[in-house]
């Protein structure tokens, strides 16, 4: 079977069914354009996720040698979405030159090409991800990943086969506005400075909805699936526009809340909320008056309490604080300066902190992208139970503010 051109990856024949439209053909001519960073977001089932894909296939068939990532925040998900419903389905269309490894979720090619597929919620299985160098680094449904993961991910774009171009992907219905990819792609500045991108054009995006692949879906699907929505939702995933989360729980969260480091009035005293796992997290407060200010924030991946604490006492120097750790944490809690178990008590502590923001006391700094990409994310399921997934700063800054509260001689002033 010969190699087909970028354009017309997806017009074969052979069991993979899929048919470009313009729209999708548009998308193929700009995964090989001159853009490094290239973001297709939009509705549900528009095929983005189908034509990365093939674009990754090709790269790797293309570059012997070649090393390809493939990654979302949740390696269970990455399996059943990615491996065995659109890389298996794809490769149907190509000779078996191939072989996949269905428990370490990884395809390698007879050129000696590879495709990784994994998620950032497992420490063992990301550290081996890490420990390689890729071409192409593709991070699949963004609006569930971190900024700072995202960043991670991107460090390992760095393998150098000739001719091949390195490139990051990226695909998502789009959530908020105020997520890191609005950010970048869309207003084209940097999400933790809000300086514009040093170079813009290697940033590029394409919104994709459903009636764009219209002849690739079952009859009346859109009509009778995503038209019916309600009105939140057909927003997000028939028209792809960028909206909070369904159910999210900070909804009293607004831009106005964000400020720069300089409108931060002289703090009275300040306490830290300390969150421990595969992402050890650490978030700065503020006190003056009755104002709260999410001031700065540390991030750990896979790292231990103490070198979180030695990151704390670096950046934070000079400021006197307790902190208010995860009290599922154990022995670490010995790990932190000053430490204390926090007050878990997680509805009364989201109450407390809705409160805040109700009365105009709750503000966040702009250089805590951390915070700001969890905040607007996080949020409760249909059965009104907290989603647990990119929370750990929610869970930090929730520990920071109402153990405070509740136990306010804690405060230390400074």
């Amino acid at each position: 079977m010969k190699f087909f051109t970028l354009t017309l990856l997806l017009a074969c024949n052979m069991g993979y069914a899929f048919q470009p439209t313009q729209r999708q053909i548009e998308l193929l001519n700009l995964l090989k354009s001159d853009a490094v960073n290239i973001l297709a977001y939009g509705g549900a089932r528009s095929g983005k996720t189908a034509l990365i894909v093939e674009a990754i296939i090709y790269r790797a068939r293309v570059y012997p040698g070649s090393r390809h990532l493939v990654a979302r925040l949740h390696f269970n998900h990455a399996r059943t979405s990615l491996l065995h419903e659109s890389f298996e389905k794809a490769l149907r269309a190509y000779p078996k030159d191939y072989e996949i490894n269905k428990s370490d979720c990884v395809i390698t090619f007879k050129n000696g090409s590879e495709i990784w597929i994994g998620g950032f919620d497992d420490s063992d299985r990301t550290e081996k991800i890490l420990g390689h160098e890729y071409c192409t680094v593709y991070f699949n449904e963004i609006s569930q990943i971190s900024y700072d993961s995202m960043l991670l991910g991107k460090t390992r774009l760095a393998q150098n086969i000739p001719g091949c171009k390195n490139k990051a992907y990226f695909d998502c219905n789009p959530p908020s506005p105020l997520h890191w990819a609005y950010k970048m792609f869309i207003q084209k500045v940097e999400p933790k400075s809000n300086e514009p991108l040093t170079r813009p054009e290697l940033y590029a995006s394409i919104r994709m909805n459903p009636t764009d692949n219209v002849k690739n879906l079952p009859p009346n699907y859109i009509e009778e699936n995503l038209a019916t929505l309600p009105e939140h939702q057909r927003a997000r995933f028939l028209y792809g526009d960028w909206v909070k989360s369904e159910g999210v729980i900070y909804d009293k969260f607004d831009e106005k809340m964000i400020i720069t480091a300089e409108k931060v009035p002289s703090i009275e005293s300040y306490t830290v909320g300390v969150d421990f796992g595969i992402h050890s997290d650490a978030v700065l407060i503020g006190w003056c008056g009755e104002n709260v200010y999410i001031i700065d924030e540390v991030g750990l991946f896979n790292g231990t309490a103490s070198q979180l604490n030695n990151q704390m006492s670096n950046k934070w120097k000079g400021k006197s604080y307790i902190a208010y750790c995860d009290p599922a944490g154990g022995e670490r809690l010995q790990e932190i300066a000053c430490s204390e178990e926090a007050n878990n008590s997680v509805d009364p502590g989201i109450n407390y902190i809705l409160q805040k923001m109700e009365r105009g006391q709750f503000f966040i700094v702009d250089t805590c992208r951390g915070v700001l990409d969890e905040i607007v994310t996080y949020r409760r399921d249909e059965k009104e139970r907290i989603v647990k997934e990119n929370d750990h700063y929610m869970d930090a800054m929730r520990y920071g503010i109402f153990s405070a509260a509740t136990n306010k001689v804690g405060f230390s002033w400074v």
